[in-house]
């Protein structure tokens, strides 16, 4: 049986790519500056802002409004409208091409002034919390090569992508990478190289020259390479003054998303204080020192439930003790509080769209 003194784990999966946790992901902390640019996009493919943000509780009028905070969440939900409204297999690309440094805030502008590319890499490393990260990055130098690393599907398991969605948003990344990077140092600094860990799809042609590199398919990671040597060039607007004035309101900024995780947090916490017990929202609430009622409303001003909450902590669990611990499908179930190992398969397959079996091999 588990070991229930062992704490559970505070972030999704292990491995280079972890990070986002159950929480994370529905807390209301950015710009809709992402969401804009995808609903923009979708305009011109004929698709209405009301059907692309459906499900999100967002209005055309508030992703306009730069006082308005969306999540993670909110933009995950606008990309899966996207591909089941838009069959064009290259709308990630043409979303990622209209993801110029503009639509980064200030953190676009802090990586706009460095000094050197190399620094630009580190600062957008540094602060990528700060542009609504669907996707955990990680860059690394080998040999003569500079190095983006993008998560597999299997990687990502939290999301519940579909194979079309993680397509689409690994479309969107590539290409919004390479946009960037242009903005930033000027057309001539395309990458060298790209690899995807998918088959050759039907718009290969498109992905090659929106990337303006040779691109592998079917390799077993997602990277992008560019050659070492011009990591110390300079940026075309590089300003070490201007960039060192952005990199101190950067980190005001990612301390304010700190510090603006509201009640979410403090119930996701409750939620995962004692290993293999979850309180109900009346214990919870009390914890809290309010009523139910209240924490029910609260909640829902913060765009999610307790219920929905409970749901995403027993997700996160579940992928972590599929993936790290030898432990039986009984077990787990019973340490996330199912009845019996049939109750949990069933609530797993709804998550992610896979049995347990199947994420663990």
């Amino acid at each position: 049986m588990l070991d229930v003194s062992v704490p559970p784990p505070q972030t999704v999966s292990s491995g280079p790519f972890a990070g986002h946790t159950a929480l994370s992901l529905r807390e209301r902390l950015y710009a809709p500056l992402k969401i804009l640019t995808l609903v923009q996009a979708l305009d011109e493919f004929g698709v209405c802002s009301e059907r692309a943000l459906a499900g999100t509780g967002l209005s055309s009028a508030q992703i306009d409004d730069p006082a308005t905070r969306t999540s993670v969440q909110q933009l995950l939900t606008v990309g899966r409208n996207a591909v089941r409204l838009c069959p064009a297999p290259e709308l990630g690309l043409r979303v990622g091409q209209r993801l110029h440094i503009s639509c980064y805030g200030l953190y676009g502008y802090a990586m706009l002034c460095t000094a050197t590319m190399r620094e630009g890499f580190e600062m957008s490393m540094r602060y990528h919390a700060l542009g609504t990260p669907v996707m955990p990055v990680r860059r690394s130098e080998d040999g003569g090569t500079a190095v983006w690393h993008l998560p597999t599907h299997d990687e990502l398991a939290l999301l519940a992508l579909t194979p079309e969605q993680y397509r689409f948003f690994l479309d969107v990344q590539f290409a919004g990478h390479v946009t960037l990077i242009t903005d930033v140092m000027g057309p001539w600094c395309r990458p060298v190289e790209a690899l995807y860990a998918m088959p050759a799809p039907a718009h290969a042609d498109d992905v090659a020259r929106t990337l303006g590199c040779p691109v592998t398919f079917g390799h077993t990671r997602n990277e992008l390479h560019y050659p070492r040597e011009w990591l110390d060039r300079a940026p075309q607007m590089a300003n070490p003054i201007t960039a060192a004035q952005m990199s101190e309101t950067c980190e005001r900024l990612l301390s304010q998303i700190a510090w603006q995780a509201g009640l979410t947090r403090r119930v996701y916490e409750e939620l995962t204080r004692i290993p293999g017990r979850f309180p109900g929202i009346e214990d919870v609430a009390s914890s809290l020192c309010m009523t139910s009622r209240t924490l029910r409303r609260r909640l829902s001003d913060e765009g999610t439930s307790f219920s929905e909450l409970l749901s995403s902590v027993r997700h996160a669990l579940a992928l972590d003790y599929l993936g790290s611990t030898s432990l039986s499908l009984e077990d787990i179930a019973a340490a996330l509080d199912f009845s019996d190992a049939n109750s949990f398969r069933h609530a797993f397959k709804r998550w992610t769209g896979k049995s347990p079996l199947e994420v663990r091999r």
